[in-house]
């Protein structure tokens, strides 16, 4: 094996027995659950309650959005009291606004492109994909700026916060 390459395995494997993988996996999971949230909301609002695509997305984002913001403040980051509201709070709204704007965006769009599509229950799926796509390229960027500005910690994490991943 080249030095390359040895070397490019070793930085992974220190990474993944690093505390930042360790919140990276906790972000994951909790994303995970935030998903199936906001998906299953989308389905409903838009797919039982018949609202329109746009509005189905935000009253589906919103709802997840709660759970998403203590899970990750409290579980991923480790946070704990109370939460600052011009710290964490506003700028975590700011952001997830952002998002769900972006999403919307991409819910109407795929719902208007899909408009002519007989099955509902078929829209219905475009327009998880389109929420879903969106949310998945805002995954990355929404970690780094949650860790390294959001809910940076100013103590250094133990070992033990670190996964067993083997």
């Amino acid at each position: 094996m080249s030095t390359a390459r040895q070397s490019l395995r070793t930085r992974l494997c220190d990474f993944r027995h690093s505390p930042d993988f360790a919140k990276l996996w906790r972000y994951g999971t909790i994303s995970v659950v935030s998903t199936v949230i906001s998906l299953t909301g989308l389905f409903l609002f838009y797919r039982i309650l018949s609202l329109s695509p746009g509005w189905s997305n935000i009253w589906a984002t919103v709802i997840a959005t709660i759970p998403y913001y203590y899970l990750n403040r409290m579980w991923v980051f480790k946070k704990r009291g109370r939460s600052h509201l011009t710290k964490e709070v506003i700028p975590f709204w700011a952001i997830a606004f952002s998002s769900l704007i972006l999403s919307t965006l991409a819910v109407r769009f795929a719902g208007y492109e899909a408009r002519t599509i007989g099955s509902k229950t078929t829209r219905a799926g475009i327009l998880l994909m389109a929420n879903f796509a969106t949310y998945g390229l805002l995954w990355l960027m929404k970690f780094f700026v949650f860790n390294k500005i959001l809910f940076r910690s100013r103590v250094p994490e133990t070992p033990s916060d670190v996964p067993n991943t083997d």
